[in-house]
């Protein structure tokens, strides 16, 4: 270290015999004035502000300063007697700066401030708040108060607080433990698995779990031990503190107390009433309830404590829905029925009031012999008929298990019988087990607004014909039906059935005839016309052929079959289609066209199979052939070639040479002819000379 200056500040030191002591002795208390009790009033400038006054102080962060203070980085500088002075910081160097209000320390390196020092704490190993942390607690509070507040959005924050626990695996545990006296008694967190759980101790030792909710489908379980209270008076259940309450022994109960908001599942296990009282203790049907053993009751209460039984059950599972007077039991149960008789002798009627008229889902009545039945019979008589009544029964009379509808003719009372058939369905047969064909009127059949299903079924061993439905005259009921549609099975397939659909009709003038199979649609969806084995989705057969239009000169005719003018298919005019428009005809050898447009019995133009187009010529000998003149309004634009990809030309060919050269055009300078084919080589059209490139 020079002698000239000192250690640490470098303050100037005076040399033995020095001239002028004051000089040195008084830069080195500017220096003091300088360093001592530090004190800046800024750090951020890079350049020496314009007007600075005698003795300000600054402290040059920047890497790069710029004027007076180049090449200063991170000093310290003074502005003393109209000049700036720096002095090099050293490590550990504590410099206010006021426009901060901070403190910062020099690091050797950079200044750093002292307040993010103090407000940034990393990487601790303990920290006790109020009491001594340890390593089984390496973070510990003892205090009586604990605040956690969101950052709000004006302070630079979102206005959110959501506090993060993380374990590292499934088998591993994450939870609050709330402890009494340090013995624990609830653990709520992911203890084993992820699945959220709450469980609870009254000895820190043994656990019960009492609520587990599931991770993947939110599924809610939790244990619900039973509480048992005796019968009284008074049962307060929301003082049992439990979901299950067993209520043991007999006696009357008036009240379940006036716990608000609680909901019970009760049990008993002997004959208790329970009283009805719609202001605290409202029962089912609004009457009294009288218990027996595992009977089992949900009750519930309101905001101001009222409870009300919204569910009881018999200990056999069957459901109290009314009072005691109005249950609905077997005739060997308990308690009264709304059917009148009694438990012991059974019900023999059902009354369901005239006032407002019951809608049932079903009926199901079922004898104690082998026929049930419905009956429906009107109160009074009308003073000019008998009273009406009709009724409904299951009988045997075609040999199964038949539905007889009897009703009685108003004119004398006697009974007149239809029996639907179960063992020939779709029969009505008279007591006497013969047969009979219903005549309708009309007949609608719909299921909820939509269509139904009308069945039709054949009767006897016939297995060919299916069902059918016919249609006659009245007035001419010696002919038989006019039509019928009928449900036969088609050709079969291996073991495969096939049901068709067939419409026949009679022959035209044929009396007793019989009828005639017109039109066929298979189980496979093919349509025939004309045959009985259509092997299309539309088979004409039986060679008519089909048509659409009328047969007079001026109807329009559409035709498909075999017309031996003009082949397979026309479209035209006139008695059978004689004046065609458009015809799969044949030319002049013949042959058939594929297409024909017809000018009377004149072929005006052709497509052949080859695809060759004629006009003025059934056969076309190149892709389009004019024989006549052809007028063209408009442009020709000809096939375009180069000299070395010309074809074989055909006499009178004509085509467009893009490289071919006009007269005085020299050699590989084309710039295009037209050329026609005339002996056996390409020529210019201008001049009769070779084309050539």
């Amino acid at each position: 270290m020079p002698d000239s200056i000192t250690a640490n500040l470098s303050l100037p030191l005076m040399a033995a015999a020095q001239a002028q002591k004051h000089v040195t002795h008084n830069e080195a208390l500017v220096g003091l004035d300088t360093l001592v009790q530090l004190a800046v009033l800024d750090k951020d400038l890079t350049a020496p502000p314009a007007n600075p006054a005698e003795g300000d102080r600054y402290l040059i962060a920047g890497a790069s300063p710029t004027g007076a203070w180049a090449g200063w980085g991170g000093r310290v500088v003074r502005y003393q007697d109209g000049a700036w002075r720096s002095f090099p910081p050293r490590p550990g160097w504590l410099a206010f700066v006021a426009d901060e209000a901070d403190l910062y320390t020099y690091t050797g390196m950079a200044w750093a401030s002292f307040r993010s020092t103090l407000t940034v704490l990393q990487n601790l190993t303990r920290l006790g708040i109020g009491t001594t942390a340890d390593a089984g607690n390496p973070f510990a509070a003892k205090l009586n108060k604990a605040l956690w507040t969101a950052l709000t959005t004006g302070e630079g924050g979102t206005g959110d607080l959501r506090t993060t626990l993380n374990k590292q695996a499934a088998g591993n545990v994450l939870s609050l433990l709330f402890q009494s006296g340090f013995s624990g008694r609830a653990e709520l967190g992911l203890t084993g698995d992820d699945d959220l759980r709450v469980k609870v101790s009254g000895d820190g030792g043994t656990w019960r779990e009492a609520l587990r909710v599931d991770r993947n489908t939110g599924g809610l379980d939790f244990a619900a031990a039973e509480a048992s209270a005796p019968i009284a008076g008074t049962v307060d259940l929301g003082g049992l503190g439990a979901l299950r309450v067993v209520l043991t022994g007999s006696g009357t109960v008036t009240s379940f107390g006036t716990a608000p908001n609680r909901v019970r599942l009760l049990r008993f296990t002997g004959a208790a009433t329970l009283t009805h009282d719609a202001a605290s203790l409202a029962l089912p049907g609004g009457a009294n309830l009288v218990t027996a053993a595992g009977d089992t009751a949900v009750a519930v209460s309101d905001a101001a404590g009222t409870w009300r039984v919204v569910d009881y059950a018999r200990a056999s599972g069957k459901a109290v829905t009314g009072p005691a007077a109005a249950e609905i039991l077997d005739a060997s149960g308990s308690g009264r029925s709304v059917l009148t008789g009694s438990p012991s002798t059974g019900a023999g009627a059902l009354g369901v009031g005239a006032a407002n008229i019951p809608t049932f889902a079903g009926v199901n009545v079922v004898a104690s012999g082998f026929d049930g039945t419905v009956s429906f019979e009107s109160q009074q008589a009308p003073a000019t008929s008998y009273r009406r009544k009709t009724l409904f029964s299951s009988v045997n009379v075609g040999g199964g298990n038949d539905l007889l509808v009897r009703s009685s003719r108003p004119s004398d009372g006697a009974f007149v019988d239809h029996v639907l058939s179960a063992s020939a369905p779709g029969t009505i047969l008279t007591t006497g087990s013969t047969a009979v064909s219903p005549t309708f009127a009309g007949m609608t059949v719909t299921n909820g607004g939509v269509f139904g299903d009308l069945r039709v079924n054949a009767g006897g061993n016939a297995f060919e014909a299916g069902g059918s439905i016919a249609f006659g005259i009245a007035q001419l009921q010696n002919y038989g039906p006019m039509a019928m549609v009928q449900g036969r099975l088609g050709n079969a397939t291996g073991s495969e059935l096939q049901g068709d659909l067939v419409v026949m009709t009679r022959p035209v003038g044929a009396s007793g005839a019989a009828l005639l199979e017109r039109m066929r649609v298979t189980s496979r969806g093919l349509v025939g016309i004309g045959t009985a084995n259509p092997q299309v989705a539309l088979d004409v057969g039986g060679g008519a052929g089909a048509r659409l239009g009328g047969v007079t000169a001026a109807a329009a005719y559409f035709g498909i079959g075999n017309n031996a003018a003009w082949g397979g298919i026309v479209l035209g005019s006139g008695a059978n289609g004689n004046t065609p428009f458009v015809a799969a005809s044949r030319d002049g050898n013949g042959n058939p066209l594929a297409l024909s447009l017809q000018a009377g019995s004149v072929t005006a133009a052709c497509l052949l199979p080859n695809g060759n187009v004629g006009i003025g010529t059934t056969n076309p000998g190149a892709l389009l052939d004019v024989a006549g003149s052809a007028a063209i309004g408009g442009t020709l634009k000809l096939g375009t070639y180069i000299v070395s990809t010309l074809p074989a030309g055909v006499f009178g060919s004509v085509v467009h040479v893009s490289n071919g050269r006009k007269v005085g055009e020299g050699s590989g300078s084309g710039t295009g002819v037209v050329a026609y084919y005339s002996n056996g080589n390409w020529r210019r059209l201008s001049d009769d000379s070779p084309v050539a490139a």
